[in-house]
């Protein structure tokens, strides 16, 4: 069984395949944003290291370099973080000033080398870009002027850091959204589930509640429940039709079978006539037989004696049917083997009577068609889906193009026509099995035939979906019963 998630397939692909846009889209406008407000940024400190640059310039051109040098070492502005710093060299190339910490004095000269006057100072998330300018004192030697972008630093930070928080509280949203539709077509979806197995399991009348809303879904449970509509008419239809074909038959069959009985007491000189008469009268049982046991298919398969189900101790059942039959079996001269799990194995939802029979017709079919010294084993196995019930013999079995057959009405194959029956007892007992959710399979015992019921733990739920199998043909060796639980009758 697949485990139920929150999130449909298809509300899972779409909000994935929205996520993705989204994020590229956000993306993209961040990057726009992000290059805009740089180039501005640095258009800003470039103009302000350029300003101080000449100021600078000025006040060396009044006090000289010596001067100059005094006056930058003497002031503490320029120690701030975001000031800018200064870097001076003589007339013979050596740098006699230099106030950053972050950027080296051989990046700065390198950078103001540069047609573009600026250099890259750090690594990693600390990465920062700097401008410079430079200009040439009036005595000798370079001045240069340059700031980090320590504020377009912190906005890079804030900026990524609310992109983040944005994405995410975006997909969020997108996801809490995603399942609150989700949950609501999954929640109509169960009602349809829930519906059809209702009506397979019996309720005739139920049906898929309408929203109201005007969607597939809608048109879907429409749809649903139209087609159980029609199928509930013709069940009805065919049990009314069974029932009057049962009634209006069985009376003039009735009826001329004791006008044939009055008939066979009175006293003929042609004894042929007579036996004619006996014979004409079985036929008549016959076909009265064949009518019921088509009335009580149709009745099974119609799921509405489910309404008198009972709990059914199953190893209970098998051990009061060997407990009868062992005699028969014994009269028959086989030999009865009965081969029952010790380990607890849950009751059934059914009707007793019912599985009695279901179980009786497979095991009188073993009785009748396999020679004296045959061996018919019943038994009982606890599985971890359910457990199987199987009447198995070692006799001379079924051809194997013969064995799919067995399921269909009338069906009897060469060597069984000469004996009495009417190839219905096996289509019978397979439609008592589907009635209680069970399902049978025929298989090769090697030698003889191997008959297996198996009952699912919960036959008409959810968790059967995929798993339920129909009767039908089962190539099986002999099942593997611990001998230790073994107990021949």
């Amino acid at each position: 069984m697949k485990p139920d998630l929150a999130l449909t397939r298809f509300h899972a692909h779409l909000i994935v395949a929205t996520s993705c846009l989204l994020v590229v889209a956000m993306s993209f406008l961040f990057s726009h944003f992000f290059i805009e407000s740089h180039e501005d940024l640095a258009a800003r400190v470039q103009k302000r290291v350029e300003d101080v640059g000449a100021s600078l310039a000025d006040y060396e051109r009044k006090n000289g370099t010596d001067g100059l040098v005094r006056f930058v070492e003497a002031s503490a502005a320029w120690h701030d973080p975001d000031a800018p710093f200064v870097s001076i060299r003589n007339a013979a190339g050596e740098v006699v000033l230099h106030t950053s910490r972050d950027v080296a004095p051989d990046a700065a000269w390198g950078a103001a080398a540069l047609s573009i006057r600026s250099g890259v100072a750090g690594w990693g998330l600390s990465t920062r870009f700097f401008h410079v300018a430079s200009t040439r004192l009036s005595q000798g030697g370079e001045l240069l002027v340059g700031q980090s972008e320590v504020k377009s630093a912190q906005a890079r930070d804030w900026a990524v850091g609310g992109f983040a928080m944005l994405t995410f509280a975006a997909l969020a949203v997108m996801f809490l959204v995603g399942i609150l539709f989700s949950g609501r077509s999954r929640t109509r979806v169960e009602d349809m589930t829930s519906t059809l197995f209702s009506f397979a399991a019996g309720e005739m009348d139920r049906r898929v509640p309408m929203s109201g809303q005007a969607d597939r879904l809608a048109d879907l449970a429409f749809a649903i429940n139209g087609t159980l509509d029609y199928a509930q008419r013709l069940l009805w239809n065919l049990n009314y039709m069974s029932a009057d074909i049962a009634h209006n038959l069985k009376k003039p069959l009735t009826r001329l079978r004791q006008r044939l009985e009055v008939v066979s007491k009175c006293e003929f000189a042609n004894t042929d006539l007579s036996r004619k008469i006996d014979e004409g009268i079985q036929e008549i049982d016959s076909l009265v037989v064949i009518f019921e046991a088509l009335l009580n298919i149709g009745q099974l398969q119609s799921g509405d004696r489910r309404s008198r189900f009972v709990s059914v101790d199953m190893p209970a059942l098998l051990a009061h049917i060997a407990d009868i039959y062992e005699p028969i079996v014994a009269d028959h001269g086989h030999k009865l083997e009965v081969c029952i799990a010790r380990q607890h194995v849950p009751p059934v939802s059914g009707d007793r009577e019912l599985l009695m029979e279901m179980i009786i017709n497979f095991l009188e079919n073993a009785i009748q068609y396999t020679p004296e010294g045959t061996t018919i084993t019943i038994s009982l196995q606890e599985l971890r889906t359910g457990f199987d019930v199987s009447i198995s013999d070692n006799g001379p079995g079924v051809p194997d193009g013969e064995i799919k057959h067995l399921f269909e009405r009338f069906y009897r194959f060469e060597g069984t026509r000469a004996k009495p029956g009417h190839g219905l007892g096996i289509p019978f007992a397979v439609a008592i099995a589907e009635l209680h959710g069970a399902y049978v399979e025929i298989g090769d015992n090697t030698p003889g035939l191997n008959v297996v019921v198996h009952f699912p733990n919960d036959p008409f739920s959810r968790s059967q979906l995929g798993l339920r199998l129909r009767s039908g043909l089962h190539i099986t060796s002999k099942p593997q019963v611990p001998a230790r639980v073994s107990e021949q009758i």
